[in-house]
């Protein structure tokens, strides 16, 4: 490999495990775990560049990922080798992603950094880059605390199929402020691993009467399982179908594969979900911290 940086639109497995060595160098450097998406890296559509490799001595020592959830953004992730920095490879990286946005029209880089990564925030603060907002990622470790659910009545989880792709994004514009275009485009593609679903929540009624009250995606990847998505109708909040859901969906996963390990992220400011998560076994095992930046500003 000559020496420089490379625009991918798809990793091959040489470069995918080029990108985890690397990663697990960074992390034993800084004693963190860096947020890199994986399944996204896996998965990659081949139709846009979103993955830069810098390569010094036939060796890759520096990566940029951007992972794209609405037309208006996109969220990056990135690293260099601890051996290999103050040498201007991470200004190439994100110069190489800024332009790709222009190209994307996309106007704001939303820069994720893992919290207690003492480099991370000196980049950002050395680019007055500043600091939006924070999430937790927490592991079920616990069993949930048993309360009467007899009030909620019957509960049901379905795999979700092509009719409900409207209700979908329905709970995606009221869950997560999109707009209808970016909750269309978020909705799940059929694959041939299985390795993303997405899970209905109804309540059945008399005569096969039902009413849909919220939704759940879940990815389950050689023993890890990570929960997202998960929304509640607006018009179907406060009545206790979310603990109801989220539990379903844990026994769901637990079904496939007993000894997976489950994963979820949440808001630090969004204290009701906190609540809920660890009221259901869940507890914080890290934080990550976003950084808001514009795509035409240089570095």
């Amino acid at each position: 490999m000559i020496d420089g940086l490379y625009g991918r639109e798809t990793l091959n497995d040489t470069e995918l495990d080029a990108i985890g060595l690397l990663a697990d160098t960074c992390n034993r450097h800084e004693g963190i775990e860096l947020k890199l998406n994986w399944n996204m890296l896996r998965e990659r559509s081949g139709t846009e560049t979103s993955d830069f490799l810098y390569y010094q001595s036939g060796r890759l020592v520096g990566f940029l990922g951007i992972y794209q959830f609405q037309s208006t953004e996109v969220e990056i992730s990135g690293m260099v080798h601890p051996r290999y920095r103050r040498q201007g490879i991470f200004s190439q990286l994100v110069q190489a992603a800024r332009e790709e946005c222009l190209r994307r029209n996309v106007p704001k880089l939303v820069f994720m950094c893992q919290q207690g990564t003492a480099s991370a925030k000196a980049v950002m603060d050395h680019w007055s880059i500043p600091y939006v907002y924070s999430e937790y990622w927490m592991q079920l470790l616990e069993p949930p605390v048993q309360e009467d659910r007899e009030h909620i009545g019957v509960l049901k989880l379905r795999e979700a199929d092509s009719d409900d792709d409207a209700v979908i994004v329905r709970m995606n514009v009221e869950g997560f402020g999109l707009s209808e275009e970016d909750a269309a485009n978020l909705l799940e593609k059929p694959n041939g691993t299985r390795t993303s679903r997405v899970y209905i929540a109804d309540i059945e009624g008399e005569e096969g009467a039902r009413r849909t009250v919220g939704k759940v995606h879940a990815r389950v990847v050689n023993g890890s399982a990570f929960i997202y998505g998960f929304v509640v109708a607006a018009s179907e909040r406060g009545r206790g179908y979310g603990r109801t859901i989220l539990e379903q969906a844990i026994e769901v996963i637990r079904a496939e594969d007993p000894q997976a390990s489950i994963a979820l992220e949440v808001a630090v400011k969004n204290e009701r979900a906190l609540g809920l998560y660890e009221s259901t076994g869940f507890r914080i095992s890290k934080a990550t911290d976003y950084y808001e930046g514009i795509a035409t500003t240089s570095s």
